[in-house]
């Protein structure tokens, strides 16, 4: 089917509806709570991005506060920041399913024992999850960002004010198959704290104090990772970052290694 950002499937954007494709391909079946789960996730990035538009949180704590989604129902603030109230997602679960089973995106798998419906990605769903709804880019420009990517890290990993060093980095996704044209670079990182003299939380407040932010608590303790994948994000709108701890939580992601680092048993205290 023809796809692009104008489209709605179910009353759900073109984007949206991909993204879920691409992820429900890689389980053997799903229920309609994963699908409940995708409009969450949604919702909640939205939700993030226009407290930020809105200047009512930095920009900088964005990865932060996406994380934060897995328990985003039991909170009613982030960072002080009051929530919205989280929306009903059982009609929009219901007609986006009915949606995908229109359009022969998925099928029905079977029913569970508790009465529960199993659902499959069917062929044609398979391929609309993976189609752009941006220009593709080269595999040498693809290259040529990972090659960023990684002196990036290098740096970082020789700044010694900094209090992290980058220990891994993984790319999956489109950049490991034999395409090429790619969407976004995949990329996955593993931070490990760096050693220092005295409290952990005393070297985080300075500095983010020290790079003349003006942050509220938890914002200022969370800066140290943030300012690390500011940096590696910076100007490179076609990086998509990760942590390696998703790959490991779901192997079917896949993931290759093109980074690795052993923070040295001496490494100098830096405060």
């Amino acid at each position: 089917m023809k796809l692009d950002r104008n489209t709605q499937i179910g009353g759900q954007p073109a984007k949206l509806v991909r993204d879920f494709l691409a992820a429900a391909t890689n389980s053997d079946g799903f229920y309609t709570d994963l699908v409940g789960e995708h409009l969450f996730r949604a919702w909640w990035r939205a939700a993030v991005d226009e407290l930020i538009g809105a200047g009512k949180l930095d920009g900088s704590n964005r990865g932060h506060a996406l994380r934060l989604w897995t328990n985003a129902r039991k909170r009613d603030r982030i960072f002080g920041v009051r929530l919205p109230k989280v929306p009903d997602f059982a009609t929009q679960t219901h007609d986006l399913i009915e949606a995908l089973l229109a359009y022969e995106l998925i099928c029905k798998g079977g029913q569970e024992s508790d009465g529960r419906t199993v659902y499959r990605v069917t062929d044609k769903g398979r391929a609309t999850g993976m189609k752009s709804l941006v220009p593709r880019m080269s595999r040498t420009a693809a290259d040529a960002l990972l090659e960023e990517v990684l002196a990036r890290v290098v740096k970082i990993n020789n700044d010694g004010e900094l209090l992290h060093f980058v220990t891994e980095v993984r790319v999956f996704g489109s950049y490991l198959t034999d395409s090429e044209y790619l969407g976004d670079l995949d990329v996955a990182i593993k931070l490990e704290r760096r050693r220092i003299q005295g409290e952990w939380t005393n070297a985080a407040r300075a500095l983010a104090d020290n790079r003349g932010r003006t942050l509220n608590f938890l914002e200022r303790l969370t800066f140290p990772e943030t300012e690390v994948r500011r940096r590696i994000k910076r100007r490179l709108p076609r990086i998509s970052l990760h942590d390696t701890s998703e790959l490991d939580e779901n192997p079917k992601m896949g993931g290759k290694t093109v980074y690795s680092l052993t923070p040295p048993a001496d490494a100098p205290e830096i405060f």
